[in-house]
């Protein structure tokens, strides 16, 4: 019974292994840049300092997908399923060994762009995998997926950050650019999908849905804002901000080294709970309704951030900043299942290329407000503006999904 429960299409695994496989490349540069901003030759280019361009190559490939998600529906379309994975997976290997051999500010923004691009491919195949199952178990399967890509994060930044010191950086990189091979070879095994009935003939941009029927346009961006609002939060604000909001709850009482050391593990966890939590979470929503999962995930959130914030204790802001990417994993879950099962069969390829744009934006101006935030009013202030939105996210999706 269990194993009925957990099981999951070889397609599905088929076509998320690729992507678990190519995604380490991204993953330790999350890592390695802040740290070797020599080794990359940033050298203050314009004029500006280091960090800021830190900053903007690891955020560029979020930036650049408000472009490639929508462009993405029509490479499908063009290429058939399986030889955009193909292309997906060329691209991807290409950033990754680009970061070994380019240095400059200009030749790592064109990779940024690159990887930018193949994760945009990357992310519309699986979902349009997912969505071609029924919708019953939408949530499971989805859950699946984000957990097999955070599986591929979670080694890198372990395994793949002490390989690095070991046998250095251009090593480590171009070996994760050669999983190029079984990514390759995975993706053969691809089977294609009737794009022709998820997919309309024109390509749509409007992130409003103005081209839906008005009462579901209202339903899918109110899901598209509440994407925004967990990105924003989880993804964005308290992954970037996590080491000066420590400093800021724990009172001199820690060395900023053990600090590092916990922020390092709060981040960990983040992966762990998708790779753990997603498919579980995702089942239960599955089963016990995706709406209600919605608004006990997101209470529990809002609750986790108001202690974390309070600074009432290090130790319990900690735990709750864990608790926080806990529910966050249940949330994310149930509202991707929630986008699938709203969307016309026709015009899944489209709508999920949007939504998938609404989530890259807020995990792109987390970090960036919230640092502004930060420097005028404290760290913490950027949290009590993510409370804010989820209240609205709250009070919204009550109107439009729950109340008779």
């Amino acid at each position: 019974m269990i194993n009925n429960n957990f099981k999951i299409p070889g397609q599905i695994s088929l076509t998320i292994i690729p992507l678990s496989l190519l995604i380490m490349g991204d993953s330790i540069l999350y890592v390695l840049l802040p740290a070797n901003g020599e080794f990359f030759r940033l050298n203050s280019f314009l004029g500006l300092p280091n960090e800021f361009w830190i900053g903007f190559l690891l955020s560029i490939n979020r930036i650049v997908r408000f472009f490639t998600n929508i462009f993405s529906v029509k490479i499908y379309k063009r290429f058939g399923f399986r030889n955009t994975i193909f292309i997906a997976c060329v691209l991807g290997a290409s950033s990754t060994l680009f970061y070994a051999v380019l240095k400059g500010v200009i030749l790592l923004f064109i990779a940024r762009i690159i990887w930018g691009f193949s994760y945009s491919l990357f992310r519309l195949g699986y979902q349009l995998r997912v969505f071609s199952y029924p919708s019953n178990n939408f949530g499971k399967y989805l859950g699946y997926c984000v957990g097999v890509q955070r599986t591929g994060s979670f080694l890198v930044v372990t395994l793949g950050v002490l390989a690095s010191i070991k046998f250095g950086i251009n090593v480590t990189l171009i070996s994760l650019s050669i999983l190029l091979i079984p990514a390759l070879f995975i993706s053969y095994f691809i089977k294609e999908i009737d794009l022709s009935k998820l997919t309309s003939k024109k390509i749509n941009w409007n992130l409003a849905y103005n081209d839906q029927p008005p009462n579901l346009s209202k339903k899918i961006i109110m899901v598209s804002l509440f994407k925004f609002t967990s990105s924003f939060s989880s993804n964005g604000l308290a992954i970037a901000t996590i080491i000066p909001f420590l400093v800021s709850v724990e009172k001199n009482l820690l060395e900023l080294d053990t600090i590092v050391g916990i922020a390092g593990f709060i981040i960990g966890f983040r992966h762990v709970a998708d790779i753990f939590f997603g498919v579980i979470f995702g089942s239960i929503s599955d089963r016990f309704g995706r709406k209600i999962n919605i608004l006990i995930s997101t209470f529990l959130m809002i609750v986790a951030i108001i202690i974390a914030i309070t600074g009432l204790n290090f130790y319990l802001s900690v735990f709750c900043l864990v608790l926080m990417f806990f529910f966050s994993v249940s949330l994310e879950t149930s509202l991707d299942a929630l986008l699938g099962q709203l969307s016309p069969e026709q015009e899944k390829s489209s709508i999920v290329s949007r939504y998938s744009t609404w989530q890259d934006i807020g995990a792109a101006m987390g970090p960036l407000v919230g640092f502004m935030i930060a420097i005028g009013y404290g760290v913490q202030f950027g949290y009590i503006v993510s409370i804010f939105m989820f209240s609205i996210c709250l009070y919204g999706f009550y109107r439009l999904f729950l109340r008779d």
